[in-house]
């Protein structure tokens, strides 16, 4: 199941240093009076603007990937109703757009830098546009242009995406604060709950925040590149194949 993606190695880790902070607080009478708030912000707003940041380049992914199948659509029913264009020729530009497709789709399902590839399919394309410029018509011509600039505008930004996402800085300050989030709060909750809720309720409450931030970063990390088939929500991108 892909919602045990969720959980890892990193999962694994938090809640041993959370474990390990609650005994050492247990143990040695450790206690502090501090409000854990701000401390909390260190670690809860990074998260949530990297979590953010990943779902709005996973609907502007969406938007162009709608942009991409349109266009090459329409570039599809332009070549089909020239009259002009030989039927070998109509076969050919369905070609042309099933490989300029099959190329952006390839490269981003097994993160391909470089968008050379799919610009030599994009140039093979705009070639047998010069090539047969005639047979197409000139009002046919200007319209499959500007279809081809939209094709070529929404995978430059999809391409984009395998090597451009949330700041690595970013993510290694979320990761670092909540493994040493435990350190800190055990000490604070010591604090706070003792005499009130056994020791066993200490352990498991600091596992279980543990548990639940490590969790919203594993998320985050998934939906960082929605390509990839890992994650529960990623794209499907194949449903993004022109119907040709």
């Amino acid at each position: 199941m892909k919602v045990l993606n969720f959980f890892n190695l990193r999962t694994f880790l938090a809640i041993v240093i959370s474990q390990v902070a609650a005994f050492l607080a247990i143990h040695f009478h450790l206690k502090v009076h501090l409000d854990l708030l701000l401390f909390g912000l260190c670690v809860v707003f990074p998260l949530h603007f990297s979590m953010q940041a990943a779902f709005k380049r996973r609907d502007k992914a969406l938007e162009y990937f709608s942009l991409f199948k349109g266009a090459s659509m329409a570039l599809h029913y332009s070549f089909q109703i020239s009259e002009d264009l030989l039927a070998e020729k109509k076969t050919e530009a369905r070609r042309l757009l099933k490989g300029v497709a099959a190329q952006l789709i390839g490269q981003l399902e097994n993160r391909t830098l470089g968008y050379e590839p799919v610009q030599r399919r994009l140039d093979d394309m705009f070639a047998f546009i010069e090539n047969n410029r005639e047979e197409i018509s000139k009002r046919n011509v200007l319209r499959t242009i500007r279809y081809l600039k939209d094709v070529t505008e929404s995978s430059v930004y999809l391409i984009s995406l395998i090597r451009h996402r949330t700041m690595i800085g970013l993510r290694f300050y979320t990761i670092l604060f909540i493994i040493i989030f435990p350190l800190v709060q055990a000490p604070i909750v010591l604090f706070r709950l003792d005499g009130i809720v056994p020791d066993w309720g200490i352990y498991i409450f600091l596992a279980l925040t543990s548990t639940i931030l490590v969790t919203l970063s594993n998320f985050q990390t998934l939906i960082e590149y929605p390509f990839d088939k890992k994650g529960a929500d990623n794209i499907h991108v194949r449903d993004f194949m022109p119907d040709i």
